[in-house]
């Protein structure tokens, strides 16, 4: 008896490695941090995988000092049923064709589980419980019973119905990196502390893969920016309308185009120098990213004019936030130390698919919208009116 339980034991151990193996080579196969995320997510959750309920993955933010949600895969409740699980199953889908179901369903995974888990940031202090404990201490942790709620901390996570759940470190080369959150919010299926010992196998894994799609990403990332007010540049900002009109087309959903130019700056910058000029440049990004909303995307388009694609936002939305960015521009550069004097900006508005339906077009519009708030005075925004149609 004793020889059959331990050939058991040996069967399921073989088993289980190879599964961590196929796993590491999973998710070793991209380096986009996005894809590499979800990778880990869906391994942990599908049953070709471990085969948990749920699980949200946090990272360390670059000052090393916050813990923010990045991506969650599973139920928001016990009813309901993660759509990943739904595609996976209805498809037969293996651990390789995990990336497929992502890119298929438009990257768009578990959509109020994520909406929860990216609006959750803590700071790095054990008095925000054992997500933040579990970054300083670099130990895995089970938390059952009386405990989870104090030890979760943040109210959008005590309402997702845990009762009991694991978290794990996950290791860089030198650092935590992250944290991952699994729970059995819908089997109600108990978390042992050999669980917590196989989930550490893949974290190790994970952290390791975490780092090289982050270091990755900052790369990329710096490629597409301009140098100066690290706003996204000209050619990057030419790929997100393309790919941000496509989306709208697909959902159904207006977008709207601001294009802003400061006015008279050639005269600043003759006046004060090209460093004032810089200054002046570097003020007013940093005043449209603090005005702009977390889903848009600001781009320095060329010399002093900037860009704003604002996803999902209809024309008189728009001018309302282009309104309010030139008001603060106006009212913030004319008491900056960084300003030699108050400068203003001209706005030019366009939507889709009112005005246009392709980027060129879209961009053709603000354009001559920003053109006709110049005419009128400058200090100005205007939207793109259609011309009158002319009779015979």
């Amino acid at each position: 008896m004793e020889q059959v339980r331990l050939q058991e034991e040996l069967r399921k151990t073989r088993q289980e490695l190879l599964l961590l193996y196929e796993i590491g080579n999973l998710i070793r196969t991209t380096l986009l941090l996005d894809e590499v995320i979800y990778l880990i997510l869906s391994a942990v959750t599908s049953h070709e995988g471990l085969a948990y309920n749920r699980a949200i993955l946090f990272m360390v933010d670059e000052s090393g000092t916050q813990l923010e949600g990045k991506m969650g895969i599973g139920p928001t409740h016990p009813e309901a049923s993660p759509l990943v699980w739904k595609m996976i199953e209805q498809n037969k889908i293996t651990l390789e064709g995990l990336l497929d179901v992502y890119h298929k369903s438009g990257k768009q995974i578990d959509i109020e589980l994520n909406k929860i888990a990216r609006q959750i940031r803590m700071p790095i202090e054990k008095s925000y419980g054992i997500l933040a404990k579990t970054v300083i201490q670099s130990e895995p942790a089970l938390v059952t019973g009386r405990d989870v709620n104090h030890e979760l901390c943040d109210i959008r996570l005590q309402g997702l119905g845990i009762t009991e759940f694991a978290v794990v470190p996950l290791h860089g080369k030198n650092h935590v990196v992250g944290v991952l959150m699994i729970d059995n919010v819908t089997t109600k299926k108990p978390i042992t502390q050999e669980d917590v010992r196989r989930i550490m196998m893949l974290a190790n894994h994970a952290g390791l893969a975490l780092e090289n799609a982050k270091t990755y990403n900052e790369v990329v990332v710096n490629s597409q920016q301009d140098s100066l007010t690290k706003l996204w540049n000209h050619g990057h900002f030419q790929k997100l309308l393309i790919e941000s009109v496509n989306h709208a087309k697909a959902l159904d959903k207006p977008l709207s185009l601001l294009v802003f130019d400061v006015d008279d700056f050639k005269t600043y910058n003759d006046t004060y120098g090209h460093q004032a000029g810089d200054k002046a440049l570097e003020e007013i990004s940093s005043i449209a990213k603090t005005v702009m909303r977390r889903m848009d995307d600001v781009a320095r388009y060329g010399g002093e004019e900037f860009a704003a694609v604002l996803p999902g936002t209809t024309k008189q939305e728009a001018i309302k936030l282009a309104e309010r960015l030139r008001d603060i521009i106006r009212a913030q550069t004319a008491t900056s130390h960084a300003m030699h004097r108050k400068v203003t900006v001209s706005v030019g508005v366009a939507s889709y698919p009112e005005d246009a339906e392709d980027k060129d077009k879209l961009i053709y519009c603000a354009d001559g919208a920003l053109y006709e708030a110049k005419r009128s005075g400058k200090d100005q925004v205007r939207a793109y009116k259609k011309p009158a149609a002319r009779f015979p």
